[in-house]
C-alpha cells in the first residue's frame, strides 16, 4: 500500500500475518538508511500469531520518489511510522523491530511515542554517536581491521579529509556518483560479516543506499550526541538486544551502553557473528527474542 505523507512523498508498507487488529503487531525498521524492506525477516515470526508491518522508508524501495533526499530526515520517518500505526487500525501498543540503522530509528520513535510501544527487539545497535562514525569512516577504527578494503575506499584521499563529506560531494555529481556509490557500499559490505561473503546487492540499490546513508550520516541523523541514551532511560517497556560480538559496522560498545540504561532490559545476547542478521547465531538469537516477546 502507498500512503501519501506530504511534501511529495508516498510511503509503501505491507501487512503480513494474522488479519486481526487485536493481534500482537510489530513494525520492522530496515537498515541503511536506504536498505528497503526485506520479506525474509518474516521467517522470524509465527504469522499465525503475529501481525507484521514491513515498510520502505522515504526514498527507497517502493516508496516515492525513489532516492529523494528532500524532506527526508529521522524525524520525518518517525512521523511516517506513527501515520502507519494509525492507518492500520491504531493499535494502542505495538512492537518495534530493527537492525543497524533500524535500531536508531526504533529508538527515535520510542523517544517520541513510548506510550504506543509494547516492546523492542534490536539487532546491531547504532546510537549515532560521533565515535561510531569515526570508527567506521575514520582511518583508526575498522580500517585497522580491514586495511585492504580501506585502501580501496580511501583511495585518492588524504588522511586529513573527512570521507563522509568527500563522498557526499562525489555522490552529488552525476559524473562521479556511480563509482562513488560502488566504493561506499563496497567498504560497508566488506566489513559486514564475520566470514567473507559475495555481495549480491543490485547496482541500482547500491546507489540509493550510498546516497541515503551519506545524507543521514553527514547530518548525524539529526540527533544530538547522547540523545538516544538519555531517552532510553525513560523507556518503560521490555527490550531484547541481539548483538554480534564481532560486529565491525556497529561495534558492541553501543549495545552495551544501551543495555546499561534501559529500565526493562529482558536480554542482551552477544553472538559469534558480525553485523548481518542472516549470520546463523544472530538469526537464532532473534528467533528467541521474537518468541519471548510474544509471551509478554
Amino acid at each position: 500500500m502507498l500512503m501519501n505523507v506530504g511534501n511529495n512523498h508516498k510511503i509503501y508498507y505491507e501487512i503480513h500475518g494474522i488479519n486481526d487488529e487485536e493481534a500482537p503487531t510489530c513494525i520492522v525498521q530496515h537498515g541503511g538508511p536506504g536498505g528497503g524492506l526485506q520479506r525474509s525477516i518474516l521467517k522470524l515470526f509465527d504469522l499465525t500469531k503475529w501481525r507484521v508491518i514491513l515498510w520502505d522508508q522515504r526514498g527507497c524501495g517502493k516508496s516515492l520518489p525513489y532516492g529523494e533526499l528532500k524532506h527526508n530526515t529521522t524525524w520525518y520517518l518517525v512521523q511516517d511510522m506513527e501515520r502507519i500505526r494509525i492507518a492500520i487500525g491504531s493499535p494502542k501498543k505495538w512492537f518495534l523491530f530493527g537492525g543497524s540503522w533500524g535500531t536508531t530509528l526504533s529508538l527515535a520513535y520510542a523517544s517520541c511515542h513510548g506510550k504506543h510501544v509494547a516492546g523492542m527487539i534490536l539487532r546491531g545497535v547504532c546510537l549515532m554517536e560521533p565515535w561510531e562514525q569515526e570508527w567506521l569512516y575514520g582511518a583508526n577504527g575498522a580500517a585497522r581491521l580491514f586495511p585492504e578494503a580501506w585502501a580501496t575506499f580511501a583511495s585518492r584521499t588524504s588522511r586529513r579529509q573527512n570521507l563522509t563529506t568527500l563522498y557526499g560531494r562525489r555522490l552529488k555529481s552525476k559524473s562521479t556518483r556511480k563509482a562513488a556509490a560502488s566504493k561506499w557500499w563496497g567498504w560497508e559490505s566488506a566489513v559486514s560479516t564475520l566470514r567473507p561473503h559475495k555481495d549480491k546487492t543490485p547496482p541500482t540499490k547500491i546507489t540509493t543506499l550510498a546516497l541515503l546513508e551519506n545524507h543521514y550520516f553527514a547530518h548525524n541523523a539529526w540527533l544530538r550526541p547522547g540523545q538516544l541514551i538519555a531517552a532510553a532511560r525513560k523507556m518503560r517497556f521490555p527490550v531484547w538486544i541481539v548483538q554480534g560480538r564481532y560486529d565491525v559496522v556497529c561495534p558492541p560498545a553501543s549495545a552495551w551502553a544501551l543495555s546499561q540504561v534501559l529500565p526493562d532490559l529482558r536480554q542482551l545476547t552477544f553472538t559469534i557473528a558480525g553485523h548481518a542478521a542472516t549470520e546463523p547465531e544472530t538469526w537464532v538469537g532473534l528467533q528467541h527474542a521474537v518468541e519471548d516477546a510474544l509471551m509478554i
